[in-house]
C-alpha cells in the first residue's frame, strides 16, 4: 500500500510539472472563445462553399414609326427585346454565367411605296440566341480562366472599336441594349501589378460545314497588354491565326487639361498579299455646369477599309449593312442634361455625320423616370443627306423618326 502511495503522487507530481511546461498562451479547447473561433471557422467554411446565384437582364417594349417630311408614305414597326442572365457561384470554385437575347415583334406597318424597317419578320417567332454561357474560375488568385461562349470588350472607345477583333459584331451604340452574340474561346487573364496580361484562344473556326478542322488552321490568337503610363492607361493587342490578317491595336485614355479623352488606333496587314488596312478613333467628355449635370462629348473615326462614297454600298437589305463601318469618315457629337426641369427628366441632343456620303442623323431623347412607373424614353429624329445613303437607306431622304421606349430592369 505504501508503493502504491509513492507511485500515485510520483505520477500527479509529472502530469503537474508537464502541464506547467505548456505554452501559456494556448487557449483551452473547452474554454468559450475557443469554442467561438470554432464556431466561426465553421461558418466560414460552410460561407466558402455556399451556392450564391444571381438573376438580372433588361427587357425593352418600344414603338418606332418613320416618314418623309411629305407624309405621303410610312414605316412602323413595334416590339420587344431583351436579355436576361443568371450567375451561379461557389466563391470556393468559381462560377457559372448563362445568358439569353430575346427578340419579338409585334406588328409592322407601311403605307404605299414604303420599306419596311425590319424586312421579312415573322411575327408568331421568338428570335432566342445565346448571348454567353461560360464557366470561370482562378487559380490562388493569381490567374484567372474564363472559358465558353463571351464577349469580350477591349478599348475605351465609345462609338467606335477599332481594336475590337475578336467579337463577331461591332457593338452598335445606338442599340439600347447590346443583343450580339459570343464566341467560344478560353481567356486567361493575369493581373501583373499596374498591369494586365490577357491571353484568348478563339475556337469559333474548328467547326466548318457541320465537320470538325484541324486545330493547327482554325485556332486564332488574341493577346493584350495593358499598362499605366504617365497618367494614361494604354493597351497593346493582336489577333492572328493561320491564314488569316494579322491585326494589331493600340489605345489609351486619360486626362487632357479639363477633357477625359481616349484613342484607338487599329492595323491589319496581309503579309502574303501585302497589302495593309488601318482605322482610328479619336474622342472626349467632359462634364460641366455646377452640378456637373451637362456632359459634351464628341467622337470621330476613320477606316480605310470603307467606301468613299455611297456607289459601291452593299445592298442593306442583303443582311450586309454594318451601320457606322461603311464609310471611310464619321463624326459623332452629343450633349446630355440630367435633371431637366426636374429631377425625373434627362435629355440628350445627338447626331452622326458619315462626311464620306454626306448624309446625316440626329436624335432628341428625353428619359423619364417617374415614381411607380416604368422608365421610358422618347425619342424624335432627323436623316437627311440624299436617298440611298448610310442614314436614309431604311428611312429615304429627309425622314423624321419618332420612338417610345419603355425599359424595365431586374
Amino acid at each position: 500500500m505504501k508503493a502504491f502511495s509513492l507511485i500515485f503522487a510520483a505520477v500527479l507530481y509529472l502530469s503537474a510539472g508537464l502541464v506547467g511546461a505548456q505554452d501559456l498562451s494556448e487557449e483551452d479547447i473547452f474554454s468559450a472563445g475557443a469554442f467561438d473561433q470554432s464556431v466561426e471557422a465553421g461558418k466560414q467554411s460552410e460561407q466558402k462553399d455556399k451556392l450564391e446565384y444571381l438573376v438580372g437582364g433588361v427587357f425593352l417594349a418600344s414603338t418606332a414609326v418613320t416618314a418623309p417630311i411629305q407624309f405621303d408614305r410610312y414605316a412602323a414597326l413595334g416590339g420587344f427585346s431583351g436579355k436576361a442572365f443568371v450567375r451561379l457561384s461557389v466563391p470556393s470554385y468559381g462560377s457559372l454565367y448563362f445568358g439569353v437575347n430575346f427578340q419579338q415583334d409585334l406588328f409592322q406597318a407601311a403605307g404605299p411605296s414604303s420599306v419596311a424597317l425590319s424586312p421579312g419578320t415573322d411575327l408568331f417567332e421568338t428570335k432566342f440566341d445565346l448571348a454567353e454561357f461560360y464557366l470561370s474560375f482562378d487559380v490562388a488568385k493569381a490567374v484567372f480562366f474564363r472559358i465558353g461562349n463571351q464577349l469580350i470588350a477591349w478599348g475605351p472607345s465609345v462609338i467606335w472599336t477599332p481594336v475590337d477583333f475578336f467579337n463577331l459584331e461591332k457593338a452598335n451604340p445606338q442599340a439600347s441594349v447590346d443583343l450580339r452574340a459570343g464566341k467560344p474561346a478560353l481567356r486567361i487573364h493575369a493581373p501583373l501589378g499596374k498591369s494586365n496580361l490577357f491571353l484568348v484562344t478563339d475556337f469559333a473556326e474548328t467547326i466548318g460545314g457541320g465537320q470538325a478542322l484541324d486545330l493547327a488552321d482554325t485556332v486564332r490568337q488574341a493577346v493584350r497588354f495593358d499598362f499605366t503610363a504617365l497618367g494614361y492607361e494604354l493597351g497593346l493587342s493582336t489577333y492572328f491565326g493561320a491564314a488569316l490578317p494579322a491585326r494589331f491595336g493600340l489605345d489609351l485614355s486619360g486626362r487632357l487639361f479639363t477633357l477625359d479623352v481616349y484613342a484607338e488606333a487599329a492595323l491589319t496587314v496581309d503579309f502574303p498579299a501585302e497589302t495593309a488596312e488601318y482605322a482610328f478613333s479619336l474622342g472626349f467628355q467632359r462634364s460641366f455646369g455646377e452640378l456637373k449635370d451637362w456632359t459634351i462629348s464628341g467622337e470621330m473615326f476613320y477606316n480605310s477599309a470603307g467606301q468613299p462614297n455611297e456607289s459601291a454600298y452593299p445592298d442593306p437589305l442583303a443582311g450586309q449593312f454594318t451601320p457606322l463601318y461603311l464609310g471611310q469618315w464619321y463624326v459623332y457629337a452629343g450633349l446630355t442634361k440630367q435633371n431637366l426641369f426636374a429631377d425625373f427628366l434627362n435629355a440628350t441632343l445627338s447626331g452622326f455625320l458619315n462626311a464620306s456620303d454626306f448624309s446625316y442623323t440626329s436624335k432628341l431623347a428625353l428619359t423619364f423616370d417617374l415614381p411607380r412607373v416604368i422608365p421610358f424614353t422618347f425619342s424624335l429624329g432627323y436623316s437627311g443627306g440624299g436617298a440611298n445613303k448610310e442614314f436614309t437607306a431604311f428611312s429615304g431622304d429627309n425622314a423624321l423618326n419618332a420612338s417610345l421606349q419603355f425599359r424595365f430592369e431586374f
